[in-house]
């Protein structure tokens, strides 16, 4: 699991672990389990009701962005969702240098390599060299 904090939303890169993303009850109280892990571990206070964007890919896995919509200090216990999942999302993996892609389906954008995820055999061995991109049309 990878956390980034961008523009007032919390990235939650979720390689390889699987969440119940055809039962919404069970991917309420799993999205909870995992807020609560961060408030634990990080010390933070996160509470109130929470817009979540699920990028899933069978190939990687699922990332959340999660965006604090309300929050109040009468109910520091809430932790509401409003879940929005997103299915089959074509993620890439951009990277500085091409030097690690063997595959010629790459695309070259603001001096940056993007090659989608489902192209890649082994992915784990080439997350080290690059970051996810999941919100292509923004990027590319």
């Amino acid at each position: 699991m990878k956390i980034e904090c961008v523009n007032e939303k919390i990235i939650i890169y979720l390689y390889a672990i699987d969440l119940f993303i055809d039962n919404i009850d069970n991917l309420n109280t799993q999205i909870k389990e995992i807020i609560v892990k961060i408030i634990k571990k990080y010390h933070i206070n996160i509470f109130g009701f929470f817009k979540v964007n699920i990028y899933y890919n069978k190939e990687y896995g699922s990332i959340l962005e999660i965006e604090n919509i309300y929050s109040s200090e009468y109910n520091k216990d809430l932790i509401d969702l409003k879940i929005i999942i997103y299915k089959n999302v074509d993620l890439y993996l951009e990277i500085d240098d091409n030097i690690y892609l063997n595959k010629s389906n790459y695309i070259l954008k603001n001096n940056k390599y993007y090659i989608k995820i489902d192209q890649l055999n082994n992915l784990y061995k080439y997350l080290e060299y690059g970051k996810v991109v999941y919100k292509i049309k923004n990027k590319i």
